[in-house]
């Protein structure tokens, strides 16, 4: 059988995956592979040659922009409206079925409450740190805020409770156990704001969703739930998608990739698409691992890169586009002034650049270029700034990757993870820089063509002088 979708034929893996109805399912999609076109292909093959009714099936991605192009993609080729959906706008959606009333608690509560609790609890653990609020104006002070916040947004995130906050405590070193017990203060008085003034946060849409669905069913009659960027999934959403499963009976589909799980900071759990075929029994495991966008050249450097992470599904990526060598590292001595002649160099009229941080761009423009709403302005070419993390996704004709050198706040960051994280962080690195490693992989494959990789020749990045050492065959070089 032959699918056409948007103007193009599935090719054998990616047909394989679209036909694949009577299982779950995970579907290992590597990067430029099409796995857009596949999930529109499956959609399609449900929907014309199965029969099953569109608002049948559930199709839920991460983004705002990811839902509403799918969406789009699916109207084109099918001639039918459709809703796909964030696991937020799910979860609103089953709360707003089951007539629950709510209020979105504001987006600076928890940071507020921190400051609060900081500045007016004494404690022998922090010793000075509460007796002024000149102290809360410090660097350390904004740091343990920070380090705080993100202890509890990991935890709730993954679904746990106060039951499971006494268990940490029991289990704790004795060192951790007085700063845990200001987190769980402050954890305690952020629920208890929230229900005093009726108020939820997005997670605990989530968690409320989930709850009216396991004891109260879903009203929707899915047959079928498709979820994207299954490696980005907190344990708070994968329940969700089990509790619509179990009260459905719907078969799921999964479609994400190991090699681009970037996002742990925020809650997301790696072993939730490493371990679905345990957790969705019986299920089955597909790939598509043809590129349309890398050369072969560039997946061989960017793949076996990312391959020295012992825990990743292996696979063989293939490509029929061919570039000599696609990596081309750009040694600079004055980084403004090298940075400009790059871009004359390079010449290209789409170009992506691509750093670890906000501010990295700002370190590279001199007074020839500047940068509006992340757009560089020379001559009248197509060029724009992107952290990796919001460039995954994209693509660009060419790509220009900055901040490599060998410092705390490049690529990769060796600005290491607060001790006290490792309570809520279920995935700790078991190999060194693992997730800087998928970071620097999903910039690699950002590309259609070349990736310049702009490096200080004294003090470059050390995953940069691990491909020359690895990988010189595929690589050329310039001198600015």
């Amino acid at each position: 059988m032959k699918l056409e979708v948007l103007g193009n034929t599935l090719d054998k893996e990616q047909l394989q995956a679209a036909l694949s109805n009577d299982d779950n399912t995970i579907i290992i999609a590597g990067a430029g592979s099409g796995k857009s076109m596949t999930m529109v292909g499956k959609i399609k093959y449900l929907v014309l040659y199965k029969r099953i009714p569109l608002e049948h099936i559930l199709c839920i991605t991460f983004t705002n922009n990811a839902a509403n192009s799918l969406e789009e993609k699916i109207k084109k080729e099918l001639h039918q409206e459709t809703r796909v959906y964030t696991f937020h706008k799910l979860a609103l959606e089953i709360l707003k079925e089951h007539h629950m009333e709510y209020q979105i608690a504001s987006a600076d509560l928890l940071d507020y409450l921190i400051e609060e609790i900081l500045v007016s609890v004494p404690s022998t653990y922090f010793k000075h740190m509460f007796l002024s609020r000149k102290y809360s104006q410090t660097g350390e002070f904004l740091n343990l805020q920070k380090v705080i916040s993100r202890f509890i947004r990991l935890f709730i995130a993954n679904y746990y409770d106060s039951a499971y906050f006494l268990d940490i405590l029991k289990k704790a070193k004795k060192r951790d156990k007085p700063m845990l017990r200001i987190i769980q203060k402050i954890y305690e008085m952020y629920i208890l704001e929230k229900t005093s003034t009726g108020t939820i946060d997005f997670d605990d849409m989530i968690y409320m969703a989930t709850r009216l669905v396991n004891t109260s069913g879903i009203k929707k009659k899915y047959q079928y739930i498709i979820v994207d960027e299954y490696q980005d999934t907190s344990m708070v959403r994968e329940e969700l998608v089990q509790a619509i499963r179990r009260k459905t009976g719907a078969y799921v589909t999964v479609v994400g990739d190991d090699f681009q799980s970037i996002y742990r900071f925020s809650g997301c759990d790696l072993n939730n698409f490493l371990e679905f075929k345990k957790r969705f029994s019986p299920a089955k495991e597909l790939y598509i691992n043809h590129t349309y966008r890398n050369s072969q050249e560039l997946i061989r450097v960017a793949g076996s890169f990312i391959m020295k992470n012992p825990r990743q599904m292996k696979k063989k990526l293939k490509s029929s586009k061919s570039i000599k060598k696609p990596i081309v590292v750009c040694y600079y001595k004055k980084r403004k002034e090298d940075f400009y002649k790059l871009l004359k160099r390079i010449n290209s009229p789409n170009l992506m650049v691509l750093g670890r941080n906000n501010a990295d761009i700002y370190a590279v423009l001199d007074s020839r270029l500047k940068c509006e709403n992340n757009r560089i302005f020379y001559q009248d070419y197509h060029i724009y700034y992107k952290t990796i993390h919001k460039a995954k996704g994209l693509e660009e004709d060419n790509v220009v990757i900055i901040n490599l050198t060998d410092d705390t706040n490049s690529l990769p960051s060796k600005i290491k993870d607060e001790k006290i994280l490792r309570y809520v962080i279920k995935q700790n690195d078991l190999y060194p820089f693992e997730e800087e490693r998928r970071l620097f992989y999903v910039a690699l494959t950002r590309t259609k063509n070349y990736c310049y990789l702009f490096v200080p020749k004294d003090h470059p990045s050390i995953f940069v002088t691990e491909l020359i050492k690895n990988c010189k065959e595929y690589i050329s070089f310039i001198h600015l």
